[in-house]
């Protein structure tokens, strides 16, 4: 059949018409699915991990452990439904290439440090960035179960737990205390991922190259002297993460001033600091009890073995 010139264009042309509908129809439903872009990203709703029922800790061998057997106990004894695991030096190179593969820098950074103190430093931040739990020095005795550490009214709360170790307050500086405030090193606890440790580890890594320029060696050679350990390893470095992360966590410039002189544990968004006598009892500064037997809001007690430092005997 013939079409006149005066015939509509689609029937002079089926084809194309054809032909544009599917490119239509094609157009349309690759833009009913392509991502919206512009929209921003829906939160996650999820709350974030608690703090894993697991407890570590290290030896490395500073002491003989029969030594240290009857601390060590108080742990999985006091904390019967939690995970317990004493990581030895062979144990942590295996546990840092499974859980820092992705990361080489930091694999790297830890395999090649040979110093004892500053590798387990190292490696309990490693572990609760990775895992989270509970750490403790293994000169440490667990006087109350994890569970009452934290306040019925903030379980739901809290991410983080850490312990004042030093509060210079209105005095004088505490001989080999280098901050107004120091928190404790031997005892902590997070949930994984908590930005605590997450600065630490950083902070640490960038450190440990730092002092191996500056005493013109490698990480593997370092031999660092003990107050060099307590800042670029220990509670120095320790403490200034911890600040850093409740800054962020409240929105405010934190200092020394917004902890000292605590009485009672206190939140600070998800990070939970005890009080001096928490996991400090028994030191000869800071207010900490120093009556007889343990102090009544202890959690955990130190007995300070210190064997880590160049010529300490106890």
């Amino acid at each position: 059949m013939m079409l006149s010139k005066n015939a509509p264009w689609s029937r002079r042309n089926p084809l194309l018409v054809t032909g544009a509908t599917v490119i239509c129809l094609l157009l349309y439903v690759i833009n009913a699915f392509k991502p919206l872009h512009n929209l921003p990203p829906t939160p996650d709703l999820r709350p974030p991990p608690s703090i894993p029922h697991k407890i570590w800790q290290i030896f490395f061998g500073y002491s003989p452990i029969d030594q240290l057997l009857g601390a060590v106990q108080t742990w999985p004894t006091v904390n019967q439904d939690y995970q317990y695991t004493l990581m030895s030096g062979d144990g942590a190179d295996k546990f840092v290439r499974q859980h820092y593969a992705q990361r080489p820098d930091i694999l790297e950074t830890f395999i090649n440090l040979k110093f004892p103190v500053l590798r387990s430093d190292l490696l309990r931040y490693l572990i609760l960035e990775s895992q989270g739990g509970v750490y403790s020095d293994l000169d440490t005795t667990c006087v109350k179960p994890f569970e009452d550490w934290i306040p019925t009214n903030m379980k739901e709360e809290v991410r983080a737990v850490v312990g004042i170790e030093y509060d210079q307050g209105e005095g004088e500086p505490y001989f080999g205390m280098d901050e107004p405030i120091q928190f404790c090193q031997w005892t902590m606890a997070t949930s994984p991922a908590h930005p605590i440790m997450q600065k630490v580890v950083l902070s640490v890594i960038q450190s440990l190259k730092q002092l191996a320029v500056k005493n013109s060696t490698t990480v593997a050679g370092l031999n660092p002297s003990d107050d060099e350990v307590i800042t670029v390893t220990g509670p120095v470095i320790w403490s200034r993460a911890v600040m850093e992360a409740l800054s962020e966590a409240t929105g405010t410039l934190m200092t020394h001033k917004n902890v000292t002189g605590m009485q009672e544990p206190k939140l600070f968004g998800d990070i939970l600091v005890l009080p001096i006598n928490g996991f400090g009892s028994g030191q000869p500064h800071s207010q900490s009890y120093r009556g007889e037997g343990t102090a009544p809001d202890a959690m955990v007690r130190h007995m300070w073995k210190g064997s880590w430092k160049h010529g300490w005997s106890n």
